[in-house]
C-alpha cells in the first residue's frame, strides 16, 4: 500500500477524534462526528471547536461568541450556556494540545496556536501531500453541525466550507504536481483520480491523470482519461475538450504505446 493510499485509509477511521495525517497527529474537523472525542460532551462544545480552529490566534467576544451560538436566548442565558461549553472545552484543549492553547478571559476567548498544525484543516496550507487523504472519503467541515444555530452561524459555515474546499483542491494540485515532476507515477495517478472524481469536468485535472498514466508507461490509461473527460462534458455540457487537452493526447500519443515516459520528456507536454 503506498504513502496516498495509507494516508486516506487512516483518515477513514477517524470521526470526530484525531487523524494521523502521515507527519503530525492532528484532531479532525473535516468529517462527522458521530460520537464526540472524551471529554467533550457539547455538540456545540466541537462546533465551537472548529470555529476557534478556523478563526484562531486572536480573541473573540464571549457577547459575541454566546450571541453566534445561542441566538434565540437572552444575553444572561447565552452566555452562562457559553461558559458551560467553555468549561468543557477547556478539559479537552487540556488533555489535547496543553494547557497554553485555549485562551479564556473574562470577556473573550481565542484558540492561541502560533503556527502549531493542530488540526486537519491545517495541513492544508502547510502540508500538501498530507491533505490527499482528506480528499478521499469527500469529507465535510464540521458535517452535522449545520443545526447548532441559525441563519449566522449557517452561512459562516457555508462560506468556510467553500474556502476550505478550495484549499484542498489547491493543496491536493499541488501534491499530485510534485509526485509528477518526481516520477511518483503511482502516487500521482491516485492524486489525479482523486481530483477528478470530485470533478470530472475539469480538464486541468484529466490532463494530471493523462501525464501521470503516460508517465507510468500507459498510452491506454491517459485515452482512457481524456475519454471520460470527453464523455462529460459532451453529455453534461455539450462541449468538447479543449485544444489543449486534444493536444495533449496527441503528444501523448506520439510517444508510442507501452513507451515509459522521462520526467523531463513529460514535463514538456503541454
Amino acid at each position: 500500500m503506498d504513502k496516498v493510499n495509507e494516508q486516506a485509509q487512516a483518515h477513514s477511521d477517524c470521526c470526530g477524534g484525531h487523524v494521523d495525517t502521515g507527519t503530525v497527529d492532528v484532531v479532525c474537523l473535516m468529517g462527522y462526528a458521530e460520537s464526540l472525542p472524551a471529554p467533550l460532551i457539547y455538540r456545540k462544545g466541537w462546533a465551537l471547536l472548529g470555529y476557534l480552529a478556523l478563526e484562531s490566534n486572536r480573541m473573540h467576544s464571549r457577547a459575541a461568541l454566546a450571541a453566534l451560538f445561542w441566538p434565540t436566548l437572552s444575553e444572561t442565558s447565552a452566555l452562562t450556556n457559553l461558559r458551560q461549553v467553555l468549561s468543557n472545552l477547556n478539559r479537552y484543549c487540556t488533555e489535547r494540545f496543553g494547557p497554553d492553547v485555549l485562551c479564556i478571559q473574562r470577556a473573550s476567548v481565542g484558540l492561541l496556536r502560533g503556527q502549531r498544525l493542530l488540526f486537519d484543516i491545517d495541513v492544508l496550507q502547510h502540508a500538501p501531500c498530507d491533505a490527499a487523504n482528506l480528499l478521499a472519503e469527500q469529507r465535510i467541515f464540521l458535517d452535522g453541525m449545520e443545526d447548532i444555530a441559525d441563519l449566522e452561524f449557517q452561512a459562516w459555515l457555508q462560506t468556510s466550507r467553500q474556502m476550505l474546499e478550495l484549499q484542498l483542491i489547491s493543496a491536493v494540485e499541488r501534491c499530485c504536481d510534485q509526485m509528477i515532476a518526481r516520477a511518483r507515477w503511482d502516487s500521482a495517478i491516485n492524486l489525479a483520480s482523486a481530483l477528478s472524481h470530485r470533478d470530472p469536468w475539469n480538464e486541468a485535472h484529466a490532463q494530471r491523470m493523462m501525464r501521470a498514466h503516460a508517465g507510468n508507461g500507459s498510452n491506454g490509461g491517459a485515452l482512457t482519461a481524456y475519454q471520460r473527460l470527453e464523455a462529460f462534458l459532451r453529455d453534461d455540457l455539450g462541449l468538447d475538450p479543449c485544444q489543449e487537452t486534444r493536444r495533449l493526447l496527441q503528444q501523448i500519443s506520439a510517444l508510442g504505446r507501452g513507451l515509459r515516459v522521462a520526467p523531463v520528456q513529460l514535463s514538456a507536454l503541454i
